[in-house]
């Protein structure tokens, strides 16, 4: 005996979509789909590329192999996350207000 199921299904329009995410960041995939993060998703994902980046160029100036993986220390990017979200927050807030972002 199988159970029929059902499913309800909500179609938006376009318009629908861009009042319901207009406060929200629009990110195109390289495959050209479209995504949409709250500012506080995408200032946490801001301040680990800003972390990353910022310990890839010290690692670099200190000629520092790319093999040499010893730098890894999640515990300390959470940290710079933590420490930094608040002031990307407002930042990527202020950007995309100003259609930057």
């Amino acid at each position: 005996m199988h159970k029929e199921l059902s499913y309800n299904y909500s179609i938006t329009t376009n318009k629908q979509l861009n009042i319901m995410n207009k406060d929200k960041i629009e990110i195109v995939r390289k495959d050209g789909e479209v995504e949409y993060m709250d500012h506080q998703t995408f200032a946490r994902w801001a301040c680990l590329i800003e972390g990353i980046q910022t310990v890839d160029q010290k690692l670099t100036d200190a000629k520092v192999p790319d093999s040499n993986n010893k730098w890894i220390k999640p515990l300390a990017f959470e940290k710079y996350i933590q420490e930094r979200f608040h002031s990307m927050l407002r930042d990527t807030e202020v950007e995309h207000r100003l259609g930057n972002i």
